[in-house]
């Protein structure tokens, strides 16, 4: 099932990308948690309605914010995914243009988790249980 999970990963990203926020909200389960690099201050997200919040915030930040998928791969349990964002700040200007990983889990087709780390070697180590050694050892 491992590439089924990928691919409800990737299309996730997709239905972000087009701003589909009802396709979006479907890959997710009720009960989904997650973090966010561009909003990492407030916390954790909860639940579908915890994902509407950080959709309408990250959009109205960055509404050109397009994520893409360059390389994913199934690690243990869970999907780790490189992945190119480009936008541009709507009060700062600020260009946004760089990779960033995402470690998500799927349970039952639907996003159960997912969290991104700025480099793939915080990824791996989040994939590490602790006095485990690394994900490359």
């Amino acid at each position: 099932m491992a590439d089924a999970d990928i691919d409800v990963v990737c299309d996730s990203l997709d239905a972000f990308r087009n701003r589909d926020l009802d396709a979006w909200l479907g890959f997710l389960h009720p009960d989904v948690e997650f973090t966010s690099l561009v909003l990492e201050i407030e916390g954790v997200y909860r639940g579908r309605e915890g994902a509407r919040s950080w959709w309408e915030s990250v959009v109205a930040v960055f509404p050109e914010w397009s994520p893409r998928v360059v390389d994913s791969r199934k690690v243990g349990d869970s999907i780790l995914v490189r992945v190119r964002a480009e936008g541009t700040g709507t009060g700062s200007g600020i260009d946004l243009d760089r990779d960033f990983w995402q470690v998500a889990e799927v349970e039952d087709g639907l996003l159960r988790s997912w969290r991104f780390f700025r480099t793939e070697q915080e990824a791996l180590d989040a994939l590490t249980p602790p006095g485990a050694g690394t994900a490359r050892d």
